[in-house]
């Protein structure tokens, strides 16, 4: 269920806010008239599929590599708001995966500030815990949708100064909603939180977290056993505290990544393709793939291919499962469909310093 605080704004614009739901947009437009929804920007992922590439296009959705320059985006951006459409951009490149701000793609700020349109704040109360990015199910609730007043930039004011204003709106924790928000039933509401809480906090191993109910979260030796709420708290069965997801996860993802005797740092079984004209993307090949500190090896013996960390130019997480590595001939996109962790991936890779990666 949706229900909005006050009325979308008149005319074109931006609209931006937190973004932890992948049906966030969709919700926004409930609040729109039927024949003028929001315009705005889409990962490419999207696109890949005829009809898919038509309907989106349809709306007036452009497809995006986000963390890459793209200037003909924003000629298109443009357009959009010069024909009077109201255009969403989600500034923190995809949805949260803890329900906690993550890093903004800085570009954004330039463009709201660049092409003089308002710029409004709308937040979604009740978006993580109603489908939390890493969760497979949705959790029935209530999602509350508030527009601010559009953010006022001063003249001749530095692009720091208009990252302070916009990300002040909804710097919000998305664990802490009212009660009237918060789901009281769920289906397997741990099911999919290895991909967040990829490692064990008390062994410090990978994968060390395993859901076989969708319910209890235990780890391998059964010395930690929580119990998973319908909002995606934590109950720990032996001490009775609740913790959050988020700062489960901030605790996990403090301990740096160690590499075993061979200087591997991770390694997972993955589907493995390349992208070299978008929007083709060769078939998937179930191999090996391992990280070290200088490059991620897919394959084994000699149908290995070795990508040189400094070759990546941006990476990021589609979906909550595919890695995908832009590199400057192709994208090499990494899907971890069993146990293995995107996440995981994507903070290891923050240590070694890769071009464009996301901070975790």
């Amino acid at each position: 269920m949706a229900e909005g605080s006050r009325e979308m704004p008149e005319g074109p614009c931006f609209l931006y806010g937190n973004h932890s739901n992948r049906w966030d947009p969709f919700v926004l437009n409930c609040f729109t008239p039927w024949a003028r929804p929001t315009a705005g920007v889409m990962t490419r992922e999207f696109f890949r599929k005829p009809f898919l590439r038509w309907a989106l296009g349809s709306l007036d959705l452009q497809p995006t590599r986000k963390r890459i320059a793209e200037p003909g985006l924003v000629r298109a951006v443009k357009e959009l708001l010069d024909r009077g459409e109201k255009v969403v951009i989600y500034p923190e490149g995809g949805s949260r995966w803890a329900g906690r701000p993550e890093p903004w793609i800085e570009s954004t700020a330039k463009i709201f500030m660049r092409f003089g349109y308002p710029v409004y704040p709308v937040i979604m109360h009740g978006s993580y815990v109603t489908w939390p990015r890493w969760a497979t199910y949705p959790r029935p609730g209530r999602i509350r949708v508030e527009v601010l007043p559009a953010i006022q930039f001063e003249e001749g004011g530095g692009v720091a100064e208009a990252l302070q204003k916009l990300k002040a709106p909804i710097r919000m924790d998305e664990n802490v909603v009212e009660d009237d928000l918060r789901p009281s039933w769920a289906h397997k509401p741990a099911h999919g939180i290895q991909k967040l809480l990829y490692r064990d906090p008390v062994t410090r191993k990978y994968k060390g977290l395993v859901s076989r109910d969708g319910t209890m979260v235990i780890n391998l030796d059964r010395s930690l056993r929580l119990t998973m709420l319908p909002d995606s708290r934590l109950l720990n069965d032996t001490t009775g505290e609740i913790q959050t997801t988020a700062d489960l996860y901030e605790q996990i993802r403090a301990v740096p990544f160690e590499p075993d005797s061979e200087g591997v740092y991770l390694r997972d079984v993955a589907e493995v393709s390349m992208e070299k004209d978008f929007p083709r993307l060769s078939k998937p090949r179930l191999m090996s793939v391992k990280l070290t500190g200088d490059s991620v090896l897919l394959g084994n013996g000699r149908d290995m291919e070795v990508v040189a960390l400094e070759r990546v130019q941006a990476i990021d997480i589609e979906r909550n499962y595919k890695l995908q590595l832009a590199l400057a001939d192709k994208m090499v996109q990494i899907a971890f469909t069993g146990q293995g962790s995107a996440l995981a991936w994507m903070n290891a890779l923050s240590q070694f310093s890769v071009a464009s990666t996301p901070a975790p």
